[in-house]
């Protein structure tokens, strides 16, 4: 529902109020009985306009509201205003129906024609004689409900003026607004199809002098009828006032002449004047005043619209004359175009990877297009009958080896069928390999619904089938292997449990149950949480790798030590599934190690003191790690806990350096001197490796061998020596990149300086001595020496720019279009000689000044290096946007194509060799499109040539009119 139709609907119920407060006006002296009722042409008129707005519920609310307001505020009773309300809802309503079905081509009834002929005047005077019967049999009726008189003649009158007012208001706004529904038909749709609406007739010659008589002698006959000699019942003679209009005019002065005469009348009698007058029953009298006015109405518009559909068919005739010859021209042109698509079609049935198969309506082949000849290693045979198909070209079933009867044969069963999808058959011909094909194909028909023939089409699923079945297998041995790793999770001895990413357990083996003093099936189902020590359950971290000590509840309340190791199964994709843990018991080990920790108790003591030393210290035991301070933890990104925890030290050693790690305990027997210091690494906990440097002494220990480590981190001397290593590689690439630099100066700088000193010093030696001609060509060498050398300037710059950092663009949204304009604009090239047709309405979001630069080079070097016609095209590709720049030269030499955007590189051979150039254009440009997010790349053209593809991202282009008002390139 739109604003504008929302609008029109409120100006036809403000209309509607005053056509009701107009009727109420015309109520006769001592009745309650209106002459005329305008409001029921106006509710009408309302509803036809507005037929396809949408608005048909807020048109009957307005159309209620309006009603029931201002019947309660003329004197009615709620009651009877909301029957008033039904019955002109009723009477709009069934007009509508009627008039759509008995006239549906005209106007106002969801056509576009006006109203012509006696035919389509009968079938409105009906519509509305049944639309206002609707409403009297419940207007009045409510009436005689409500007051407990009915009265016929009421009923009457009610009938007559409401189909008067129908009758007249319906036709005058029907052909006003087909007249201006067919002018904006006329100005929005040249050259395209126009309805066929009867002619205006506008008056010419003497013509215009009896249309200023008309209205003339009207009024005249009118005052003597109605004025002078009113006591004479001659009112009907007057009608012939509307038969001369509609003998001369156009409808549309009818109409007028119709409504202003039926006023006149209306408004005559409402003053005690004229023939109708002199009728003393006021029910009596406004039925006849109705039906003048209808017949007045009904004579003028029957003569008129006959004249209308004599011209409509006049109009109509010529029309097809016009369409037939119009047909003929496209029936050549449909003729020849057929004649191109089929030499198209025929094309494409023979380039195409699939096969297509044809038959006629009786099921003989009539076309095997090269794929299908192929397959087969035969043609169509369009003598063969139907049913020797399967035999004569080896079609089986999808198994390969029962051969296809003729009912299942694809083609046959479109015939039968009307279609076939997806139906598997193999071609195994004599001496060729068996191909497993899809077949999907329909039934083809004429216009008249006859049969035509069939069309199959058959894919190649070989490859696809044979892939299933390694797929099949594959599955099959993945059964296998899940059956055996089940078997090997329930008898391992050591505990296994797996579990949901919450913690809930999915399964375990019988040996962790037993660490609990359970069965399996007591632990399915439950939060593994419930059975950890509550001390620990903080640090049984669900959710990802994790391994550890931890303790558990036996079912009996006591406690079980274990080593436990979790590990996230995760899909291809890497999405986490289901974790999977190992439990150890460790019970044994931990009362060992408790004993042992008691017992070394004073040497941990008098250990602590070395964690205040800078460098990290281990004590071992027979392998063990008995201490180790924080320095230490801090080098192997480890607890203290955890590397007491370790079972040997040689895990926090690479296994490159485990040889070296041992040898750091070789000490000369029965001195108790540190060993020579040696240099290793250790491993970091966060997966990298840390060079140290070990000194290890013997300390003296009953019953074993015990060592002190000191460890001194290397990490800062090896970053120290890096750094030196990298700033000794990058003076090599700026001294490589300075020679360069120096040789580029000296050879491309020389020569346009060399220009520029030499055709300077001939002008000034010889000026007056040289042509106007000579000395505009000496400059023009000179200008051009300078913009040489202002170009190689500019290149050097810029890298200059490029080593300093990646520039930052200021990006913004680029109309590409505007912009490519803007740069062959810019380059001054030959007309036509850049094609810039394939450049779509694409928008990108990327630095101007990088792009126009990019594009400038891009344009210059086709033209530099390639040869004319030049083609740039855009186009977008997902997020992105291709800009290709192409020439029709001989390319790049195939062996300067890996260095082609290197800096300084030039090729030696081909159109490049004799042209001037730094080579750090395609450098600059790749390294700008780089920093704007995009990429470009070469490949050759195909035809020869080079293109360069520049690929940018794609933003939605803005809509037409800002892109044209934009004018250029950017848009906010």
């Amino acid at each position: 529902m739109s604003a504008p139709a929302v609008l029109r609907s409120a100006a036809f119920a403000v209309v509607f109020a005053v056509a009701v407060l107009l009727g109420r006006a015309t109520v006769m002296d001592g009745t309650s009985l209106s002459l005329v009722w305008p409001a029921a042409g106006v509710a009408v008129v309302w509803f036809a306009a507005q037929r396809s707005a949408g608005t048909v519920r807020l048109d009957l609310a307005l159309l209620s509201v309006t009603t029931f307001v201002l019947n309660a505020v003329t004197g009615a009773s709620p009651a009877l205003a909301v029957c008033f309300v039904g019955a002109n809802v009723l009477q709009v309503l069934v007009f509508g129906v009627l008039f759509a079905r008995w006239c549906p081509r005209a106007w106002g009834a969801g056509g576009r024609e006006p109203l012509t002929g006696v035919g389509q005047l009968m079938r409105l005077l009906a519509a509305a004689v049944v639309a206002t019967g609707a409403g009297a049999l419940l207007g009045p009726t409510a009436v005689w409900a409500l007051s407990g008189t009915w009265s016929w003649v009421t009923t009457l009158v009610w009938m007559t003026r409401n189909t008067a007012s129908i009758l007249l208001l319906a036709s005058a706004a029907f052909r006003v607004g087909c007249l201006l529904n067919a002018r904006r038909a006329r100005s929005g749709a040249a050259g395209g199809h126009e309805d066929v609406v009867a002619p205006v007739r506008l008056p010419r010659g003497w013509q215009r002098v009896e249309l200023l008589a008309l209205p003339v002698c009207a009024a005249g006959a009118y005052a003597l009828v109605f004025v002078v000699y009113d006591g004479l019942p001659v009112a009907f003679p007057l009608i012939a006032l509307a038969v001369w209009a509609a003998l001369r005019f156009d409808t549309t002065v009818v109409l007028v002449l119709d409504v202003a005469l039926g006023v006149a009348a209306v408004v005559l009698t409402l003053t005690g004047h004229g023939p109708f007058a002199l009728i003393a029953d006021d029910a009596t009298r406004a039925i006849v005043v109705q039906l003048y006015v209808s017949m007045l109405a009904v004579v003028g518009l029957a003569l008129a619209m006959s004249r209308d559909e004599r011209d409509v068919l006049l109009a109509s005739m010529a029309l097809s004359t016009a369409a037939s010859e119009r047909l003929a021209v496209e029936a050549a042109a449909l003729r020849a175009e057929a004649e191109a698509r089929g030499e198209l079609t025929a094309a494409v049935l023979e380039s195409v990877d699939v096969g297509i198969v044809v038959a006629d309506e009786r099921g003989r082949l009539t076309m095997f297009n090269r794929t299908a000849q192929r397959w087969h290693g035969l043609d169509a045979d369009t003598g063969l009958d139907p049913t020797q198909h399967a035999g004569r070209y080896d079609l089986y079933a999808a198994d390969g080896r029962t051969p296809l009867s003729p009912e299942e044969v694809p083609l046959h069963r479109v015939l039968r069928e009307g279609s076939v999808a997806d139906a598997e058959i193999v071609l195994a011909p004599a001496g060729r390999p068996a191909i497993t094909v899809v077949c999907s194909g329909r039934r083809m028909t004429r216009p008249d619904g006859s049969a035509l023939g069939a069309v199959v089409v058959m894919a190649d699923v070989s490859a696809d089938r044979a892939l299933r079945r390694d797929l099949e297998e594959a599955r099959g041995q993945a059964g296998a292997q899940a059956d055996r790793l089940q078997a090997a999770f329930d008898a391992s001895l050591v505990g296994n449990v797996d579990l949901t990413l919450e913690g809930t357990v999915l399964r375990a083996n019988p040996a962790a149950a037993a660490m609990l003093g359970r069965s399996p099936a007591d632990l399915v189902g439950k939060h593994w949480a419930v059975h950890v020590h509550p001390d620990d359950r903080s640090v049984a971290d669900l959710g990802r790798d994790v391994a550890g000590d931890l303790r558990l509840l036996h079912r009996d309340g006591g406690v079980v030590h274990t080593h436990v190791s979790t590990a996230v199964v995760r899909d291809a994709a890497g999405r986490a599934l289901h974790l999977t843990t190992q439990v150890l018991d460790v019970s044994d080990r931990v009362a060992a190690e408790e004993g042992v920790r008691r017992q070394r108790d004073v040497s941990t003591r008098l250990l602590q003191a070395l964690s205040d030393l800078g460098e990290g210290v281990l004590v071992e035991h027979d392998d063990q790690v008995t201490y180790a301070n924080d320095a230490l933890a801090r080098l192997t990104g480890r607890g203290t806990a955890s590397l007491l925890a370790l079972p040997s030290s040689l895990l926090l050693v690479p296994e490159d350096e485990q040889a070296a790690w041992a040898a750091r305990r070789t000490f000369v027997p029965g001195q108790v001197r540190a060993a020579l210091p040696s240099v290793t690494a250790l491993r970091h906990s966060g997966g990298t490796t840390v060079p140290v440097e070990v000194t290890c002494v013997p300390l003296p220990d009953a019953g074993g061998r015990a060592t002190l480590t000191l460890v001194r981190d290397l990490s800062q001397q090896r970053r120290a020596q890096d750094a030196l290593a990298r700033s000794n590689e990058q003076l090599l690439e700026a001294n490589r990149l300075k020679d360069d630099l120096v040789a580029t100066l000296s050879h491309d700088l020389r020569q346009p300086l060399s220009t520029t000193t030499g055709f300077a010093e001939l002008l000034l030696d010889d000026w007056q001595g040289l042509s106007e001609e000579d000395r505009r060509g000496h400059l023009t060498r000179i200008q051009k020496a300078g913009r040489w050398a202002n170009d190689l300037l500019e290149d050097i710059l810029t890298m200059a720019q490029l080593d300093a950092g990646p520039p930052l663009p200021r990006t913004a949204r680029l109309h590409v279009p505007a912009l490519v304009a803007d740069v062959v604009d810019r380059l001054a090239v030959r007309a036509g000689s850049v094609d810039t047709t394939g450049v779509q309405d694409v928008t990108v979001l990327a630095d101007r000044g990088h792009l126009e630069q990019v594009l400038t080079n891009l344009v210059g070097n086709a033209f530099k290096y390639g040869r004319p016609p030049v083609r740039v095209t855009a186009r977008r590709r997902g997020d992105d946007v291709l800009l290709d720049v192409v020439d029709a030269g001989e390319g790049v030499p195939p062996e300067f194509v890996p260095h082609l955007f290197d800096r300084f590189a030039r090729a030696t051979t081909g159109t490049a060799a004799g042209q001037k150039g730094t080579g750090l254009g395609l450098f600059i440009a790749r390294e700008l499109v780089n920093a704007n997010g995009g990429d470009l790349v070469y490949q050759p053209a195909g035809g020869g040539g080079s293109r360069f593809t520049l690929t940018l991202n794609a933003i939605p282009a803005p809509g037409g009119a800002r892109a044209e008002l934009s004018g250029a390139v950017e848009l906010p």
